[in-house]
């Protein structure tokens, strides 16, 4: 390879970098805005969507679905690429590509799946009165630890449309973020439930309003202005960053590449005055409680201390404990 050459695929690359690299922080904003917005499977809904959305940018797709799937591999909430649909022929549409298409081979092989020409390809099912014209196709498994918890179906009209793409070095770290933005998700939802249940039986229990419905509720306007000033990280049970977002690193005087090179979160914290958020921090990451919010001063690059407001929900992290938060200053 020539050295112009080389030096076209390494700046090919380096978008491609990139632009799974903003495609992460879209993906973590939209979810954080869902869980503002909306309860329940209408949050799981958005979430799955903007998810599709997300990828289809990512890989100029024209059409793609998404499975999700428990423990024991049954789909349990899903969004088809022909929209909405009976659920009885939806449900057979599901059992169908799940038993002889390439989602199911996604989940049994445990990998990428990628069609190059549907009409020589066996393992892609043509359905019945499919709305869209398919010739190539990218298939992407979401993992909750070790198993496939998701199928991510993208679609387009072309011949060999995704093969060549340079992202696709990088998807699977777009689809470890996905796992952990649907974990959390899953997780608020059983803890709301559970929170719902107790207020029914409690004799002070107040009626919860429905966002939709509120008109207090805040519009996709304030929401992006808020999230725009809000610091969203990922980290392990040592601190170590697995995401952060522009704003976390700005407030830090950071530049996003310095920053994951720390060696734990808690470096940007004063031991003086967060003693007690870290306690707090660590009993989550002990499972002794699933969330926290609190105060403290933050160190910043130059040495300066800033007044931060830091809380953060328990998830997993291919098993193990992990934080998914957000940050912003007092």
């Amino acid at each position: 390879m020539s050295p112009n050459s080389a030096h076209s695929v390494a700046v090919q690359h380096l978008k491609a970098l990139r632009r799974a690299i903003a495609a992460q922080e879209e993906l973590i904003s939209s979810a954080y805005a869902s869980q503002r917005a909306a309860r329940g499977q209408l949050m799981l809904k958005s979430v799955l969507l903007e998810i599709i959305q997300v990828f289809s940018r990512l890989t100029a797709a024209e059409e793609g679905s998404i499975f999700l799937l428990n423990d024991e591999g049954v789909v349990i909430e899903s969004i088809l690429a022909r929209g909405a649909t009976m659920r009885e022929l939806k449900r057979n549409l599901i059992g169908q590509v799940l038993d002889q298409g390439l989602a199911g081979w996604v989940v049994k092989h445990r990998r990428l799946g990628i069609i190059d020409d549907t009409e020589t390809d066996d393992r892609w099912v043509t359905l019945a009165h499919q709305p869209y014209e398919v010739r190539s196709v990218l298939c992407i498994p979401i993992f909750k630890a070790k198993q496939v918890c998701a199928v991510v179906t993208l679609m387009h009209p072309n011949v060999a449309h995704f093969s060549h793409l340079a992202v696709l070095r990088y998807m699977d770290v777009v689809a470890s973020v996905v796992g952990l933005v649907l974990d959390n998700v899953q997780q608020k939802i059983e803890l709301t439930e559970v929170n719902d249940l107790e207020a029914i039986g409690s004799s002070e229990s107040v009626p919860i309003s429905d966002p939709s419905t509120d008109s207090s509720s805040p519009t996709s306007e304030t929401l992006n202005t808020e999230l725009t000033q809000t610091g969203v990280y990922i980290i392990t049970g040592e601190g170590k960053f697995l995401y952060a977002n522009p704003c976390f690193a700005h407030v830090f005087d950071y530049r996003l590449e310095d920053l994951v090179t720390l060696n734990s979160m808690f470096e940007l914290i004063c031991p003086q005055t967060g003693d007690l958020l870290l306690q707090d921090i660590k009993r989550c990451l002990n499972r002794e409680t699933r969330s926290f919010r609190g105060s403290c001063e933050g160190r910043g690059k130059h040495g300066d201390r800033i007044p931060l407001i830091l809380e953060g929900n328990l998830t997993r992290f291919y098993g193990k404990p992990a934080i998914v938060g957000t940050l912003s200053r007092q």
